[in-house]
């Protein structure tokens, strides 16, 4: 796979993200490389989150916020295999057809995705901060589109709108999971 394929399939997740998903959850990857795939997704999100920390307005202090960098790369590793299990385990219990591999792999997905706007963002804070706003919201709606394509392909479900109510329930009880988790564990993360 090249470059002009990824920004092919990164097209087609904009306009058609059910076939994406439907494609991308059931592309063949060659030995470790979902895994590896995933690790560098999230160390370039956790950079990302960096980047647009030390570039904001009030630096220091949401610096001071963030946990260090290795603590929050281990969180985002476990968030997204959390979620990937989560679209795994609620797509099957409404008869959806995918599997955790393909689960992880949009889940991957999404995230790099996310991180191409990520770098964007800080790219326009620098320059044009009102309109790393307006981004911001764009890359909600976006993400929110692109997320319930590439999980109704995934499944083959029929129904966006029940696929997106699907997923909200999902980050929800993924959140209720990670929140525990953080309770009992963050101190030691610190």
């Amino acid at each position: 796979m090249n470059s002009s394929d990824l920004i092919a399939l990164a097209r087609e997740a904009l306009t058609d993200p059910r076939r994406n998903g439907a494609r991308i959850g059931s592309l063949s990857l060659p030995g470790n490389s979902l895994w590896e795939s995933l690790l560098l997704v999230s160390v370039l999100s956790v950079l990302g989150l960096w980047l647009a920390a030390l570039t904001g307005p009030s630096a220091a202090e949401t610096t001071a916020m963030l946990p260090v960098p290795f603590a929050l790369l281990a969180l985002q590793l476990m968030a997204m295999l959390a979620l990937a299990l989560a679209v795994t385990l609620l797509g099957r219990m409404a008869r959806g057809q995918g599997d955790f591999t393909g689960a992880l792999r949009i889940v991957t997905w999404l995230q790099a995705l996310l991180v191409v706007v990520q770098f964007v963002q800080v790219f326009l804070m620098l320059l044009l901060p009102p309109l790393a706003g307006f981004l911001s919201l764009a890359a909600i709606v976006g993400a929110a589109w692109v997320a319930t394509g590439l999980v109704a392909g995934l499944h083959g479900f029929k129904s966006l709108p029940l696929t997106f109510l699907g997923i909200i329930g999902g980050i929800f009880a993924v959140a209720f999971v990670m929140s525990i988790f953080f309770t009992l564990f963050f101190p030691l993360l610190g």
